[in-house]
């Protein structure tokens, strides 16, 4: 058996397993993760989603014993082919912008599925799964940023008052990716493959993946944008519109903006927790420094929010 590292990783490393017969994907949970998140958890839900329509790979087997060969708990899941796009990369942006203006494979794959997550039956999924209503969102990533700062920031700390105010007054509730972008997609020619990452997974408004992938970084910004389409995916007007088709839900453009902000702040908290860990030596992967380039670009989609 051939085992290889795949690249990539802030909170799961990934490996691809090779025999003569198969080939499979363990992920693990290293020590020194980004994310404080349940991996065992996240592997039942990939099991309790199995044959709902979604595009997800399958899961076969679990081991949450530490002191692994790998560094940590892994889950085995089967091998899909495809690379994930890199939302910053202009030669994907072309690709996704290009299957946009033509097929709309890509585009059309990531609304439908999208649509299946919100619409999954939540009684199907496993125990622990949160259930976070909006103020519970607003208090997780705020609790992060307040113990993980370095230092106050006046335009974070005014977000997080302006995002708790709006809170929309009919939820939309259902399963919640938490992390749906393009990047967490296998692409394979015109099609999406498989949906990874569902760590952040939880029941709550489903709007919150909308806003996430409203979000300018999701089309690739640091500073600026260069994708003009949503998530570098399709123009915004035409993919709420297919999602409204796909679940009879129109989202308001107020609360469109309430939940980019949400995402956001969540957004921010992580990048907050990286610099974090690099600061504290919890960690000496330098991408976790390098994250407090990132923190400028969401602060000016704060204040912009805000129309400051």
């Amino acid at each position: 058996m051939a085992v290889d590292q795949l690249a990539g990783g802030w909170s799961r490393h990934s490996y691809v397993a090779t025999t003569d017969r198969r080939r499979l994907v363990v992920r693990v949970r290293p020590g020194g993760a980004l994310l404080d998140t349940d991996l065992a958890l996240e592997f039942h839900v990939y099991r309790a989603l199995e044959d709902t329509g979604i595009t997800m790979p399958r899961v076969h087997a679990l081991q949450e014993d530490p002191g692994t060969a790998f560094g940590g708990p892994f889950f085995v899941m089967e091998h899909v082919e495809g690379e994930a796009p890199n939302m910053y990369g202009r030669a994907d942006q072309a690709r996704l912008a290009a299957d946009y203006a033509g097929p709309r494979g890509i585009a059309n794959d990531m609304v439908e599925n999208l649509a299946r997550v919100h619409l999954s039956d939540t009684a199907r999924l496993p125990q622990g799964v949160p259930v976070m209503g909006f103020a519970d969102v607003v208090a997780r990533w705020r609790t992060v940023y307040e113990e993980k700062r370095l230092v106050r920031d006046p335009i974070v700390e005014e977000a997080y008052d302006w995002v708790a105010a709006r809170e929309p007054t009919e939820p939309w509730t259902g399963l919640v990716h938490g992390d749906y972008r393009i990047g967490n997609m296998l692409v394979a020619g015109d099609r999406v493959r498989a949906i990874l990452d569902w760590e952040l997974v939880y029941v709550g408004d489903a709007r919150f993946d909308l806003g996430y992938l409203t979000m300018a970084r999701a089309a690739g910004k640091h500073l600026r944008a260069h994708s003009p389409l949503m998530g570098c995916i399709a123009e915004q007007e035409w993919f709420l519109g297919r999602y409204a088709e796909l679940t009879g839900r129109h989202v308001d453009p107020e609360d469109l903006k309430t939940f980019e902000m949400l995402a956001a702040m969540m957004l921010l908290a992580t990048q907050f927790t990286a610099v974090w860990m690099y600061d504290r030596g919890h960690t000496t992967d330098f991408r976790m420094a390098w994250s407090r380039f990132s923190l400028a670009g969401l602060r000016q989609d704060m204040a912009r929010l805000m129309a400051w």
